[in-house]
C-alpha cells in the first residue's frame, strides 16, 4: 500500500517526533516505575494494524515503546473529556471510538490512516481485562483487518495484570513484565481466510494468562479493591458482600476468608475457585439468573453525568442506581431517571470505578466510590439481552 501524498491529513510529521521523544523519557520510566521491558518490534514501518491484549492503564505506552514509529491509537471517550484532550490530539492525533458499539467514523478514518502509511493500533477487547483473561470480543477486528489489507501485528503484553490489575489500588513490582510481538499475519496469509477463521486465531494469540506463569507479584495491599471484580460471594450467594483489605478478602455475609497470593491465586480455593477468571465466570452467570428471577441489584453513593464528546461532563443528579430485569434507574435528591433495558444500546465499564451507558444518541455515566463494581451492571445488562435473544431465537424455531 502506498502512502497517499495529496491527502495526508490525519498522519503528521510532528507525531513521529513526539513518539521518539517520549520512547527517550517513558522507557527508563517505565523500567523503574513497573519493571517493564519491552522487545523490538521486527516491523520497522507502516501501513500495518497492531493489536494487544489490554492488562494495564499504561497500556498505549508500552506498546508503543516496541515501535519505531508512530502509532495512532483508538481511544475511548473519556480521553476526548479531558482539560488537555485538545493537546493530545495535536500531538498523537488519537481515534475517538465509543466503547461496545460500532463505530464507523473510527473505521473510516483508521483506512485513511493506513491510505497515508500508517499504523494503528487497537486492543480489540475494547476493555482492560478485569479477570485476567481476554475479555469479550467480537469480529469487528477481524473485519478491519480484511478491509485494511495490511500487516496483521500480534502483540502480546505479560505481566501486566499481576503488576497493575484494573481492580486494583496500587502498582506490585513483578519479577517480569514484558511486552512483544507475538505474530504477523500478512494479506497474503489471511486474505482467503473467513472472518470467523482469523477472529478465531487473533483470540488465541491475544489470551495471556499471567496466573499460570507463576510469576510473583509483590504488594502489601495486593488484594485490596478485589472487590470491583469479584461481587458475588460463591459460598452463600450474596452480592456486595465482598471486603479487602490487605492481602486478605472476606464475605461480610458468611465471613468465608482467603488471600490473593503473590501468584495471583485464591488460597485457600473458594469453591474450588483458585484464580479469579473462574470465579469471575461462575458471577457473570450467577447474577444474570438473579435478576431475571425478579431481584434488583443497586448500588448509594454514586455521581451521574452526561459525557459530552470533546466537552466537559454534565453533572445531572442523583445518588443511587439500580438494575432490574426490565430498566436501570438513577435516583436521589429529588431525581428519577427511567432508562428501559431495551432502549440502551450498551452498557460498559470505564476506568476503575466507572460505567458509561448509551441512550438516545447521549452518553450518560455513572460513577462510584472506590469500592465500586460497575462491571455487575454490564454482565446484568449483557446478559438479560443474551437471554432475551436465545428466547426470540427458540420462538421463532418453533412457529
Amino acid at each position: 500500500m502506498q502512502k497517499d501524498k495529496k491527502h495526508t491529513t490525519w498522519v503528521k510529521k510532528r507525531h513521529a517526533r513526539v513518539f521518539a521523544f517520549l520512547r527517550l523519557v517513558m522507557t527508563p520510566f517505565m523500567k523503574l516505575r513497573y519493571n517493564y521491558v519491552p522487545e523490538p518490534a521486527p516491523i520497522k514501518e507502516g501501513p500495518c494494524l497492531i493489536i494487544n491484549n489490554h492488562q494495564a492503564t499504561m497500556d498505549p505506552f508500552f506498546v508503543a515503546a516496541s515501535f519505531k514509529f508512530p502509532l495512532y491509537f483508538f481511544t475511548s471517550d473519556d480521553l476526548f473529556n479531558l482539560k488537555v484532550s485538545p493537546l493530545i490530539r495535536y500531538l498523537v492525533a488519537p481515534i475517538p471510538k465509543s466503547k461496545s458499539m460500532s463505530d464507523m467514523n473510527a473505521v473510516r478514518t483508521a483506512l485513511r490512516i493506513f491510505r497515508e502509511g500508517g499504523a494503528v493500533s487497537v486492543a480489540p477487547e475494547g476493555n482492560r481485562t478485569l479477570s485476567g483473561r481476554l475479555w469479550e470480543m467480537d469480529d469487528s477486528i477481524a473485519k478491519l483487518a480484511k478491509l485494511s489489507k495490511v500487516p496483521l501485528v500480534i502483540y502480546n503484553l505479560c505481566g501486566g495484570y499481576g503488576t497493575d490489575p484494573r481492580w486494583g489500588g496500587k502498582i506490585r513490582r513483578g519479577t517480569k513484565y514484558t511486552g512483544r510481538v507475538k505474530r504477523i499475519i500478512y494479506p497474503d496469509e489471511y486474505k482467503d481466510m473467513s472472518v470467523a477463521e482469523l477472529s478465531g486465531i487473533i483470540k488465541t494469540e491475544l489470551d495471556v494468562d499471567d496466573a499460570a506463569s507463576r510469576e510473583r507479584y509483590t504488594s502489601r495491599r495486593r488484594a485490596e479493591y478485589i472487590e470491583r471484580a469479584l461481587y458475588m460471594c460463591p459460598v452463600c450467594g450474596a452480592v456486595g458482600s465482598i471486603y479487602s483489605r490487605g492481602t486478605h478478602f472476606e464475605c461480610k455475609n458468611c465471613h468465608t476468608r482467603a488471600e490473593y497470593t503473590e501468584d495471583l491465586h485464591i488460597s485457600p480455593p473458594v469453591c474450588g475457585y483458585d484464580r479469579i477468571y473462574g470465579w469471575y465466570e461462575w458471577e457473570r452467570g450467577e447474577i444474570v439468573k438473579l435478576v431475571a428471577g425478579g431481584r434488583t441489584v443497586s448500588d448509594e453513593g454514586i455521581l451521574f453525568r452526561e459525557s459530552v464528546k470533546f466537552k466537559r461532563k454534565v453533572k445531572l443528579g442523583g445518588d443511587r442506581v439500580a438494575i432490574d430485569s426490565r430498566k436501570l434507574t438513577v435516583s436521589g435528591g429529588g431525581k428519577n431517571y427511567v432508562y428501559p433495558l431495551d432502549e440502551i444500546d450498551a452498557i460498559t465499564a470505564v476506568g476503575k470505578k466507572k460505567f458509561n451507558f448509551y441512550y438516545k444518541g447521549k452518553i450518560l455515566q455513572v460513577k462510584g466510590d472506590s469500592r465500586f463494581c460497575s462491571i455487575k451492571y454490564v454482565h446484568v445488562f449483557d446478559g438479560l439481552r443474551a437471554l432475551k435473544a436465545q428466547e426470540n431465537k427458540n420462538k421463532e424455531a418453533t412457529e
